[in-house]
């Protein structure tokens, strides 16, 4: 087979593919065929002084050799005749002739490649594996012909004309992306690299550097010059001062970095994303930095909600542009939240209601804008905790107390949750409530002094245990839960036993009912129930001595009994100044009342059944209280306007009734309620108390806790320096609350002392453990 037959034939289905006339799979396959016979004739080629021309060797190579030249000659005739028809060409009518004929160009030479698949399989692949430099795919060999036979020689119209495009676009003219992203797409195509030109497969290998030194380079150097002068004009037409100035310098140009990625996206290589981005930011935000953050402050006042988020995700493209937004954004909400409180700071103190619901606003609002605005940036969120953690601990309404501080956020969101948690006429449903708990935790979270709140809040829990208040076991259960899940087990361990003790009290008491019932005296008992507390599980309560009326010792007895049947080695403290019931009296004008009512408050109304008229004295001899809390029932009762002072009816302050003062039952007691409860006007005197008993406990419990916490890091390390020390034991209480370096350090003197320390006799500041 010579090669002038076969090149002839060849030829004619050439001309057809790149004129673009139809060619069926039959005429596809012809020609390949053709290629392949020719390749694989091993028999003669035309002469043998041809053979010599094309190398010697083997006849497979000449004969590859042969025709690969022919292919060669033929695909830079063809794009040498396209370069003819645009020499004259410019601008767009340049940029569509150049795209129109690229995609014909592109599409022929792959259905070329195909044809001629036999010669890139073993004549290029065993031409490239022998180094021989030169040849390549025939898909790639017609990229090289396009770029150096037509590229190379209006590539700088065609690059001014492409920026012309951009140009355009940019000032607000109507173009057609379709040319910028073919001719673009060509530009990739042609930049192969050259180390690798006979892989298998006709894809090429791109390098992108014609696309880069024919285009982007001047791109981004275009870009820089029209977005510098476009800044300029702006700022020279604008006064910097004007916050509606610098709303409306980011709007435009956040629009404008929105144009450039668009335009990556539509049209440009994706690798030049990043570089454009760079050019743009630089100019746009880097370099106007100080202009932009600026007006931060007065857009948070303003609330102008879109305009931080714009100013956010502009800053947010510069390294450290965060960084003064997140330290003002602190700052403001920590003035916000004081301001907030200092306005409502005596109804605050009052009410645990207007207190948390002021800090709640506070910290919504500006979560709102974190997670709206910031997009949740975690440097916003820290932000954002760090101010609440300033405004909820230190405050007016803290300041109002200043020899309590501490005590003053923990009392008040415990007071909050107590009005949360009992009975009430308006209890919210149980998604209510789950919203309510979930918003009470949040302010929680950030509590310093979170081993304070607990001591608050396990007052109020016994409470509402002990006089059956909890508007519902599930949502105790619920906050439980919630408390266990930020701090630990060991946290809210105390509260779980207490809960169990209700339990255990209510078998108890129900046992016991049935033991009445079943005995000979039931229809002279009382109804009657009882709570069994766990020592040193619930908050200490003060035992007083009381003397029963008959039917209540009776049944106290028969309860003690029954008690020593279930349990051995037990002994029953009984707290008459916590237990409560109801006595019904029909003394007052014949109306009937059911008074609630203290045992103390109980024991002493009921002397009123044997005579009108007691002295103070006798009714502390009678009751066996003391002379204190003698005299705390009977001002209760006289506030009530149960009893009257004799002859000093209009007393005003009943908390100080004299010893020697007589009392008589008023005759003329009436209230519109039948049910009354008398035992709600000491509740602000317990307050009180609670107060004190907190403060005086609260040093003595963290010395506990931090030496215990100091011991266990001790035993797992053995030795430890002081540093190390400090740093790991703030960081395992900081769940409860914020350890004062002094206190740690007279706590591990302390432990010196007790020889569960010492320090190493080399290093000072080191410590070993004594087992």
């Amino acid at each position: 087979m010579k090669i002038e037959d076969t090149w002839l034939k060849l030829e004619l289905g050439l001309n057809s593919i790149f004129k673009h006339q139809e060619l069926g799979a039959r005429e596809y396959l012809d020609y390949y065929k053709l290629c392949f016979d020719f390749c694989t004739d091993l028999n003669v080629i035309n002469t043998i002084s041809e053979f010599h021309d094309y190398g010697g060797g083997d006849i497979a190579t000449a004969r590859g050799k042969m025709l690969y030249d022919r292919v060669k000659s033929y695909i830079v005739r063809v794009v040498c005749d396209l370069l003819y028809g645009c020499v004259d060409l410019s601008g767009e009518p340049l940029l569509q002739y150049y795209s129109t004929k690229w995609e014909l160009f592109s599409f022929a030479m792959k259905v070329v490649d195909g044809i001629f698949a036999y010669l890139n399989r073993h004549w290029v692949r065993r031409e490239f594996d022998e180094g021989r430099e030169g040849s390549y795919m025939v898909y790639i060999l017609g990229l090289v012909a396009w770029r150096e036979a037509l590229f190379e020689k209006i590539k700088d119209k065609l690059r001014d004309a492409l920026l012309e495009l951009v140009r355009i676009e940019r000032t607000g003219g109507m173009i057609n992306r379709n040319l910028i992203s073919t001719t673009l797409r060509s530009l990739e195509e042609i930049g192969h690299d050259k180390t690798e030109p006979a892989k298998a497969g006709s894809a090429a290998p791109k390098t992108l550097s014609v696309y880069r030194s024919a285009f982007e380079t001047p791109f981004l150097e275009t870009t820089r010059v029209f977005y510098t002068q476009e800044v300029q004009d702006f700022l020279q037409t604008h006064t910097c001062q004007l916050v509606e100035n610098c709303k409306e310098y980011m709007e435009k140009f956040e629009r404008r970095l929105r144009e450039e990625e668009l335009r990556v996206e539509l049209c440009l290589n994706r690798s030049t994303m990043g570089p454009l981005k760079d050019v743009c930011e630089e100019i746009i935000v880097t370099k106007q930095l100080g202009f932009i953050q600026s007006h931060f402050g007065t857009l948070l006042v303003e609330q102008a909600d879109d305009d931080i988020g714009r100013m956010y995700q502009l800053c947010l493209r510069v390294e450290k542009g965060l960084e003064a937004l997140r330290q003002a954004l602190q700052a403001y909400v920590t003035k916000v939240g004081r301001e907030a409180l200092e306005q409502r700071c005596q109804e605050a103190l009052q009410d645990p209601k207007i207190y948390v619901h002021t800090i709640l606003e506070v910290h919504q609002r500006y979560q709102g804008l974190v997670e709206r605005s910031f997009s949740k940036e975690v440097g916003f969120v820290k932000s954002l905790d760090t101010a609440a953690i300033a405004f909820i601990n230190r405050n007016a309404v803290t300041e109002k107390a200043p020899e309590t501080r501490v005590l003053k956020s923990p009392e008040l969101i415990a007071r909050y949750c107590d009005l949360l948690m009992k009975k009430n006429s308006k209890m919210p449903d149980e998604m209510e409530m789950d919203v309510l708990q979930k918003n009470v935790i949040t302010i929680f979270k950030y509590l310093e002094d979170k081993d304070i709140f607990m001591k608050f809040y396990t007052k109020h829990f016994s409470k509402r245990l002990l006089n059956e208040q909890s508007a519902s076991d599930e949502a105790e259960s619920s906050f439980i839960s919630k408390l266990t899940e930020c701090c630990g087990f060991e946290y809210t361990s105390r509260l779980a036993k207490m809960v169990q003790d209700t339990q255990v009290s209510k078998d108890l008491s129900s046992g016991f009912k049935d033991q009445q019932l079943e005995s000979s005296r039931s229809k002279k008992s009382i109804e009657f129930g009882i709570q069994v507390l766990s020592t040193g599980t619930w908050p200490s309560m003060m035992l007083v001595n009381l003397n029963l009326p008959r039917d209540l010792s009776t049944t106290v007895e028969g309860f003690t009994a029954f008690y020593n049947t279930k349990f051995t080695g037990r002994k029953l403290s009984w707290i008459y100044n916590q237990s409560r019931g109801e006595i019904t009296s029909t003394a007052f004008k014949g109306k009937k009342y059911v008074f609630g009512a203290t045992t103390t408050q109980m024991c002493t109304l009921l002397l009123f059944n044997e005579q009108l008229e007691y002295s103070a004295e006798k009714i502390q001899e009678a009751t066996g209280l003391d002379t204190k809390t003698t005299q705390m029932v009977l001002g209760s009762l006289v506030k009530n306007q149960v009893l009257k002072i004799k002859g000093a009816e209009d007393v005003k302050d009943a908390d100080k009734v004299p010893m020697n003062a007589h009392l008589v039952l008023n005759m003329g007691y009436s209230n519109k309620k039948v049910r009354v409860d008398l035992s709600k006007m000491t509740m602000a005197v317990q307050t009180a108390k609670d107060q004190e008993s907190v403060q005086k406990s609260m040093e003595e419990d963290r010395k506990n806790i931090i030496q215990a916490a100091i011991v266990r890091i001790m035993k797992t390390r053995k030795q430890c320096s002081h540093q190390k020390l400090m740093v790991e034991l703030i960081e395992q209480l900081s769940t409860r609350f914020k350890p004062k370096v002094e206190l740690i350090k007279k706590c591990i003197g302390s432990l010196i002392e007790k020889e569960y320390l010492k320090r190493n006799e080399d290093q000072r500041d080191l410590y070993d453990y004594l087992a």
